[in-house]
């Protein structure tokens, strides 16, 4: 819907993160998301100091910190940075430069601090979605940008539509799921996400990547790294939550068994994050089915294919070993960092729906055939008042009630998965405020109960969603 809000939710490392002693315009403080390094570039300078400012204090859990730990995000990353032994950013450069491109002050960057558990990160992304989209709304009112809905004469508000790059997704998902932002979301794409998490993860926080990917990593330079990855619950909250562990009959869950380096309470409380988000996406999932609904929102994923992609691990021998397939896959199906499997939403039976990439994972967010794709999402045409929908439903309304007692409004259609509302209009031809939702009681059947004052009414019965279809109307005496 063209006038939607667009929030952007960039993944880890992907917003700037600045000393909190600068102004507040966005520009001052010292940029500590940086490493600083000698005319030759071989040479870290201060690396003691960077280190002690990026990471965070022990046992912070779902809190933020504060003091000298706490950090403001200051926008969005457009120059190439890297964190060894956890991944390579070339940064948001090109999306950044698209988004621009739309010359529309409804797509907004949300920056947050990527270190903390993406449960604090989803309490500031509902703060700041229900600061920015209560701007836009009354942008559009002032502007006269207002939508009816015909079935009951209600201006239709914009809703959010989120923009998600790897980490972001999970940040956006938790906000929506299990903070209750369902209701304000029109869609998510996600782009990278790793649902399922990321082997990545493993090697960053027990420094064991792989030589071909550290050469020449000083090991000054790797215990810093290494120590201030562990010390971030978003690092954990990336560990694979599927079967990664191979060397064992059935395959192995990382909070199932002890992977030297990786500290089990962090594994535990990790797991229990991504527990939490996988239940309030089914319990809410099922409380729309019992409504008659469909989703509160649409999900639409990219993933990236064709890089070389470490997915499981083994402990045997002592030693942790990784493969870049599981027995009898493909080789390399992943964006380096998410194995392709894990970047599917996990409620989706396969990956028919997913769109594909041949990109690493930081450099997928900048692919312009996703541009494209991303245009269709949050500008996309509303097809249904121009084609017939083949959708249509009878009704019984009883032609006399008594005022403010119940009767019941039945509806039946060949499709039982239609949302079906019931409206009062007055005498007048006015819309009120008064409605129903008639729910499916039994195949193609509908009801709601009603009560209305003295008078002579109409009821109109609507398939909202479906604009094609026909509204039907009936008078009703309501007698005192």
């Amino acid at each position: 819907m063209a006038h939607d809000l667009v929030i952007f939710v960039p993944g880890i490392l992907g917003s700037i993160l600045r000393a909190p002693d600068g102004d507040t315009g966005g520009n001052g403080g010292e940029d500590v998301w940086r490493l600083t390094f000698g005319v030759a570039g071989s040479v870290l300078l201060g690396t003691e100091r960077y280190f002690d400012r990026i990471a965070l204090p022990d046992g912070l859990g779902s809190s933020e910190p504060d003091g000298e730990h706490a950090l403001r995000p200051a926008g969005l990353l457009v120059e190439p940075r890297t964190w060894p032994g956890l991944m390579p950013h070339v940064a948001y450069k090109r999306l950044a430069r698209y988004f621009a491109a739309q010359h529309d002050q409804r797509i907004v960057v949300f920056p947050y601090d990527w270190r903390l558990s993406n449960r604090v990160s989803a309490q500031r992304l509902a703060e700041f979605t229900e600061r920015e989209l209560g701007r836009w709304r009354e942008e559009r009112r002032a502007a006269g940008a207002v939508e009816e809905r015909r079935a009951a004469g209600a201006v239709e508000e914009p809703k959010a539509v989120f923009v998600c790059h790897s980490m972001g997704g999970l940040v956006a998902r938790y906000y929506l799921e299990v903070l209750g932002g369902r209701e304000i979301a029109r869609s998510m794409v996600t782009i990278g996400t790793p649902y399922a998490g990321a082997v990545k993860a493993v090697q960053a926080l027990t420094g064991t990547l792989p030589r071909r990917k550290v050469l020449n990593l000083p090991g000054r330079l790797r215990e810093g790294l290494l120590r201030a990855a562990r010390s971030m619950p978003s690092v954990h909250e990336l560990l694979p939550t599927y079967q990664c562990v191979t060397d064992h009959p059935d395959g192995t869950r990382l909070d199932t068994v002890d992977v030297p380096g990786l500290d089990t309470e962090m594994v535990r409380r990790a797991f229990a994050f991504r527990s939490t988000l996988d239940e309030h996406v089914r319990k809410n999932a099922a409380a729309d089915r019992a409504a008659g609904t469909g989703p509160a929102y649409r999900v639409f994923a990219a993933g990236g294919r064709g890089m070389p992609t470490d997915v499981s691990l083994s402990l045997s021998g002592g030693e942790t070993r990784y493969r870049d397939r599981f027995e009898g896959d493909d080789r390399w199906q992943g964006d380096g960092t998410v194995w392709c499997l894990s970047a599917a939403p996990p409620e989706w039976p396969d990956t028919a729906h997913m769109d594909w990439y041949p990109r690493g994972h930081t450099a997928l967010a900048n692919d312009e055939l996703l541009h494209g794709q991303l245009r269709d999402r949050f500008d996309a045409l509303d097809v249904r008042p121009y084609q017939s929908s083949g959708v249509s439903f009878g009704i019984e309304v009883p032609e006399v009630v008594r005022a403010g007692e119940p009767f019941v409004i039945e509806a039946v259609a060949e499709h039982d998965g239609l949302l079906l509302e019931a409206a009062l209009i007055a005498p007048n031809g006015t819309p009120t405020d008064v409605a129903w939702r008639l729910l499916p009681t039994s195949e193609g059947v509908f009801r709601a109960t009603a009560v209305v004052p003295p008078g002579l009414w109409t009821l109109e019965i609507s398939a909202p969603r479906v604009p094609a279809a026909p509204v039907q109307e009936e008078t009703l005496l309501a007698l005192d």
